[in-house]
């Protein structure tokens, strides 16, 4: 999204800098990350926590 055309969205999700990626609401990932470390946390984010 354009943070300039959405500033409502953009303050519900604390965007200061661009690129961030929020996924699922929760996590967060802000800058240029190399496709790896996206994807990492692609997968943390749906990946439902261990039983401990």
């Amino acid at each position: 999204m354009e943070a300039s055309e959405f500033p409502s969205l953009a303050q519900q999700y604390n965007v200061y800098a661009v690129p961030k990626t929020v996924i699922n609401e929760v996590h967060e990932v802000v800058g240029a990350v190399p496709e790896p470390q996206l994807v990492r946390a692609v997968v943390g984010a749906v990946t439902p926590p261990a039983a401990g």
